[in-house]
């Protein structure tokens, strides 16, 4: 069960900017879980900031798809369905396919570094960096197409992801890796076909295994509801 919101107080003089940015952290970091309530006046009292700040950066997260605003409960930490993790991975395999006859050396390269970061993370053990490496890889691959407008929309679709992730997946097998390897290896040797087949089939397992972990918890707090 989540509970209030617990978060550290900031400087009288912080913007709505500012405190949008901490609880995004928060949030993103998992001190906030999904289905956590955000009570506007307990929580603009404990930040140190008046309502209308708070207000400015809840409208900013809302927008990020971070915090839901629920009837008759307020503002929550989104938490998805596997309805939504569904239409998430519907925009992913849109934009990303899309973007890889667009991939050129330099881009080759930023790719290949965030597969050896995300090695790197898991070798360590660090399942949470290996997270952003691996939405990393990702997010170059659709910055090819060239389009802020698109790219600010696959942000906003991993940020709501890495809720999902976070909160119920912290387990990455290094497979995943060869994945995202098998899809450079091909755009290197001019195979954009390839590529794209590799990728959907990436996006195809994370899909489904995503799915099935969502509706798994949610099966689980069924009961919690009922009683």
């Amino acid at each position: 069960m989540t509970g209030e919101a617990v978060v550290p107080r900031l400087r009288r003089t912080t913007t709505g900017g500012e405190a949008e940015r901490t609880l995004r952290e928060l949030i993103l970091d998992g001190r906030l879980e999904p289905g956590t309530h955000l009570r506007e006046k307990q929580l603009a009292a404990s930040l140190g900031v008046s309502r209308n700040t708070l207000r400015e950066a809840l409208r900013g997260l809302a927008q990020m798809g971070l915090v839901t605003h629920e009837p008759h409960r307020g503002v929550v930490v989104t938490a998805l369905t596997a309805d939504d993790v569904a239409d998430l991975y519907r925009l992913r395999a849109v934009l990303e396919p899309a973007a890889l006859p667009f991939v050129d050396e330099e881009r080759l390269d930023e790719l290949q570094a965030a597969i050896d970061a995300f090695g790197d993370a898991l070798a360590r053990g660090d399942d949470v960096e290996a997270l952003e490496w691996d939405l990393q890889f990702h997010a170059v691959l659709v910055e090819a197409l060239g389009s802020p407008r698109l790219s600010a929309a696959h942000e906003r679709a991993e940020g709501e992801l890495r809720l999902a992730l976070l909160d119920l997946d912290r387990t990455y097998e290094p497979p995943q890796v060869e994945e995202h390897r098998r899809i450079v290896e091909a755009l290197r040797r001019g195979d954009v076909r390839n590529a794209e087949t590799a990728l959907r089939e990436h996006l195809d397992r994370a899909a489904e295994n995503l799915k099935s972990l969502v509706q798994a918890k949610t099966r689980l707090q069924a009961p919690e509801r009922s009683t």
